[in-house]
């Protein structure tokens, strides 16, 4: 199998053989790999096996990666470092109370490296006892630029800006010459009916093509020969404009919202209500959550309100392992009720579609003055509305705060800090790559790759800069 074929992640819905997940549950990857390496060789292994068997292997070198360095040990100690008032075997309660990140490497526990980020993020008694108030002030000014934000797009119905950034991406390991040639890919905006006036300015290294800005993963690509010229950078802007949509109002006021699509509808939005393997799969797990949180009588705004409340209530957020490692993302993030924005994002879409209300999925950059990094979020169409928007990751995080308004406004919109580059999960770039992806999923990071390999997300170097942002 080519190694490019691996980028159709469907096969991960194919489950795996019992003892092959005995030993990767248990964290001996070793064996599991052993175990695969024999399979793949038995004359009698199916086509459809071998290409799961072969895409588990890249999936065991992901989670063999630094994402989860510390043992028990070193995460009390951090705790300890981190926080005041830490009891002798909190980092036991957490994993006793679901707080915490971990998987098993050879029979013991280890810890995801923003653990500690986690805790802060999503638990105010952490956050009370953080010993670095830089950072939570840091985090108070963000807050304080989003409630404002709701604010002005209550007050005008509209906000536009104009983002001027710089974004680059360049390999952190030693690369010999015969690994070339070597492709690069950046994450630009696209055109979604909010961005318009995109432009490249300024690039470093050799540009091969730059996506239509309405490819469904938008890039910039760059292709050279020569190992001294691997650092690819690209500076461009884009104005964006977010629209506010009372859908609280709507539900109080029009009690004849629609309970269904119409045919047309239907015919129109077939792939934002279908499956899409492996992680918008309807589940009979998740058909019977859905049966109990919405009712026949419900329409189709009521609905989508009752998905997202169940989204942002009762899942907490959690930084995540890379998505490639998860087969089920939706169910995953229902069963253990915990997941970062994506995860969450996922999940609503998948229920949405259930539900007969068409979803899909959008991410990209989140900049502000504050922060520029990934971010994923989701819309949904609603009849007589159209398209509007639900950031689950944002909403959830409002609820925790006590902040209603702010819960209330991430149904139905979103804020202008944002860089649109994906319009869809599994999309192919332009320039397809020839490796298997860092990221099958979408395209937030960048990709890079060598004429032999593909090199994942800890031996690169990714920036992103804010130069420019101004109210339009």
């Amino acid at each position: 199998m080519k190694p490019y074929e691996l980028n159709d992640i469907s096969y991960l819905s194919i489950p795996l053989p019992d003892d092959i997940t005995r030993a990767k549950e248990n964290g001996n990857f070793t064996l599991a790999e052993e175990l695969i390496r024999e399979k793949l060789n038995f004359a009698k292994t199916s086509q459809t096996l071998k290409q799961r068997l072969e895409g588990e292997l890249a999936v065991l070198s992901a989670l063999g990666e630094d994402q989860f360095p510390f043992d028990e040990q070193q995460a009390q100690k951090m705790l300890e470092e981190a926080f005041e008032k830490v009891e002798p075997d909190e980092i036991q309660e957490l994993v006793r109370t679901n707080n915490v990140e971990w998987t098993y490497k050879k029979g013991q526990k280890y810890f995801h490296r923003r653990f500690i980020e986690n805790l802060v993020k999503t638990r105010h008694d952490y956050y009370e006892r953080y010993r670095y108030e830089e950072e939570n002030s840091i985090d108070n000014e963000r807050q304080t630029e989003l409630d404002d934000n709701i604010i002005e797009m209550k007050k005008n119905g509209q906000r536009k800006v104009k983002i001027t950034l710089k974004q680059s991406i360049a390999p952190s390991v030693t690369i010999t010459d015969q690994e070339g040639p070597f492709l690069a890919h950046l994450p630009l905006p696209r055109t979604n009916g909010h961005v318009n006036k995109q432009e490249v300015f300024a690039t470093t290294g050799p540009v091969l093509d730059i996506a239509n800005p309405t490819a469904c993963q938008r890039t910039i690509a760059f292709q050279t020969d020569n190992i001294n010229d691997l650092f690819f950078e690209v500076k461009h802007e884009y104005e964006i404009k977010a629209n506010y949509h009372d859908l609280f109002d709507v539900m109080e006021n029009q009690k004849d919202f629609p309970k269904k699509l119409s045919d047309e509808e239907k015919k129109q939005f077939q792939n934002e209500l279908a499956e899409k393997s492996p992680h918008i799969l309807f589940t009979d797990f998740l058909d019977k959550l859905l049966a109990e949180m919405t009712t026949k009588e419900m329409n189709l705004l009521e609905k989508a309100y009752k998905i997202y409340e169940f989204v942002t209530t009762k899942v907490n957020y959690s930084y995540m392992r890379e998505y490639f490692t998860i087969p089920n993302i939706s169910e995953y993030c229902a069963v253990n009720q915990k997941g970062d924005c994506g995860v969450q994002a996922i999940l609503f879409i998948t229920l949405c579609r259930m539900a007969g209300i068409p979803a899909k999925w959008e991410s990209g950059l989140y900049i502000s003055e504050y922060t520029q990094g990934p971010h994923d979020w989701a819309k949904f169409y609603l009849p007589t509305i159209g398209w509007v928007y639900a950031d689950a990751s944002f909403g959830g995080s409002a609820y925790r705060g006590h902040n209603t308004e702010r819960w209330k406004y991430y149904f139905g919109n979103l804020d202008i800090f944002r860089m649109p580059a994906n319009d869809d999960i599994q999309a192919d770039f332009t320039v397809a790559k020839k490796q298997l992806r860092a990221d099958p999923i979408d395209n937030q990071r960048g990709e890079f790759e060598s004429n032999q390999r593909s090199f994942r997300f800890n031996e690169l170097d990714w920036n992103v800069t804010l130069i420019g942002f101004e109210f339009l």
